[in-house]
């Protein structure tokens, strides 16, 4: 029985999928708030960007580095006030 699976796309698509995940997840905590409370919003926000960094793997893959970088340019410009 022989296994063939594209690594690289695997990884890519998991990192898409996590990827959504982080967006969904800002979209529910901030999205809704009338006003941002800076000292505690940015405290969860930045949290959730280090927990996230820490157990996201791109390694060397430029594909996966340049799609991990433009999501948190987007999240950064939907809420400038968190960072």
């Amino acid at each position: 029985m022989e296994v063939s699976i594209n690594y690289n796309q695997a990884l890519e698509e998991s990192l898409r999928k996590e990827l959504l995940w982080l967006i969904e997840e800002f979209k529910i905590l901030f999205k809704s708030k009338v006003e941002i409370d800076p000292k505690n919003d940015k405290k969860l926000a930045n949290e959730i960007l280090d927990f996230f960094l820490e157990n996201t793997l791109v390694y060397d893959n430029i594909i996966l580095y340049n799609l991990f970088t433009k999501t948190m340019e987007n999240i950064e410009k939907m809420y400038p006030d968190l960072f």
